[in-house]
């Protein structure tokens, strides 16, 4: 414990910018790696570092949603997402702690509707949705799409589609 202290001092002071550095202080051992526990500390997976956007099924509806991090990153995420076929936007917001993201949904932007709780495996996210009252369950499995094969979908026009 008192080794990985002192590793782990050694390592801030050198990540220091260099008007701050000291210079009596020697540089880690090139033996030395980064502890697991330090890379579990950060708060969002990388891939929602930036906006995402994922498609898949709740439940068994057809949905897309959008993941981005809050203005303050340390605030966690925010979003939104939709049905195929119907116009409603649902807000929302929450947190990823390593892989395990916690979201929770409002409809009408005030009011809790429901609570979105997965898991990441590598571009999937799966897990369970929850109403607010917690009498409805629906499992979720979203696909990041690549940005690059990103196309504009506007939930009003699939909706207008499905209406013909």
């Amino acid at each position: 414990m008192r080794l990985l202290k002192t590793v782990l001092a050694i390592t801030m002071i050198a990540a220091m910018p260099s008007a701050f550095a000291v210079d009596t202080v020697p540089a880690p051992a090139a033996n030395v790696t980064a502890s697991s526990d330090a890379a579990a500390a950060v708060p969002t997976a990388p891939l929602f570092l930036k906006p995402v956007f994922l498609r898949g099924v709740l439940g068994d509806q057809n949905v897309q949603v959008n993941i981005r991090p809050k203005e303050q990153v340390d605030e966690g995420l925010e979003g939104e997402y939709f049905i195929f076929g119907r116009s409603l936007k649902i807000l929302l917001a929450g947190e990823m702690e390593g892989t395990t993201l916690f979201m929770e949904e409002s409809e009408n932007g005030t009011d809790i509707s429901g609570q979105w709780d997965g898991k990441l495996n590598g571009d999937t996210l799966t897990g369970s949705w929850m109403s607010a009252d917690g009498t409805v369950t629906k499992p979720f499995s979203l696909t990041v799409i690549p940005a690059e094969t990103l196309q504009p979908v506007s939930h009003k026009k699939v909706s207008a589609t499905a209406k013909k």
